[in-house]
């Protein structure tokens, strides 16, 4: 980086760079591609390039939040801090509801994921941020037969109709569900 407020970068300024930060993307790229290649198998509206995009751009955005914060004085978290508001809209934009069932949450936890693996790798943890792109693929891919076995459950069936079938007749009813008087004694317990 240049070491004075009105100089742009030269070619020396990069290349003295990319030994330090070249790892640090490629880190990203390789948490992101964990969990994007899992999306992208399953038809996930976050899929692959997705996915590879968020891991980048937050890594950029914490290197420079790291470096102008270094250069200039300042607090890096500030403009990393930010980056949660951005990924909180931009999972809110997977989430849908269709016929009374919610979906995309988990789409939009593993973006959340990918931008914490970004962060990660900028905040110059490479091992770490692989590691949790290869935790987050294994939380994705192998805990898929156990929401499946879980969601075919005949009880779990039952237990879930149950719920909305009472949810439904308070509504009807125009009435709010009220906390009994265990769950107000337990929240005037509460710090």
């Amino acid at each position: 980086m240049p070491n004075y407020h009105h100089a742009n970068e030269t070619i020396q300024d990069f290349l003295s760079l990319v030994d330090l930060y070249w790892p640090r993307l490629g880190a990203a790229l390789l948490g992101g591609a964990f969990i994007g290649v899992e999306n992208q198998i399953y038809g996930k509206a976050a899929g692959l390039r997705t996915c590879l995009l968020v891991a980048l751009g937050c890594c950029v955005i914490t290197v420079v939040s790291i470096e102008t914060a270094y250069q200039y004085g300042g607090e890096p978290g500030r403009i990393t801090a930010q980056l949660v508001t951005g990924i909180g809209f931009l999972g809110g934009g997977v989430i849908m509801q269709q016929k009374g069932h919610i979906r995309g949450i988990t789409t939009a936890a593993s973006i959340l994921v990918v931008s914490g693996i970004g962060m990660v790798a900028g905040s110059g943890y490479i091992v770490s941020a692989t590691a949790i792109g290869a935790l987050g693929f294994a939380i994705l891919l192998l805990l898929r037969p156990v929401d499946y076995t879980i969601d075919k459950n005949r009880i779990v069936r039952r237990l879930r109709e149950m719920d909305r079938t009472e949810s439904l007749a308070w509504r009807r009813a125009g009435l709010k569900l009220e906390p009994s008087e265990s769950d107000k004694s337990a929240s005037q317990d509460l710090p």
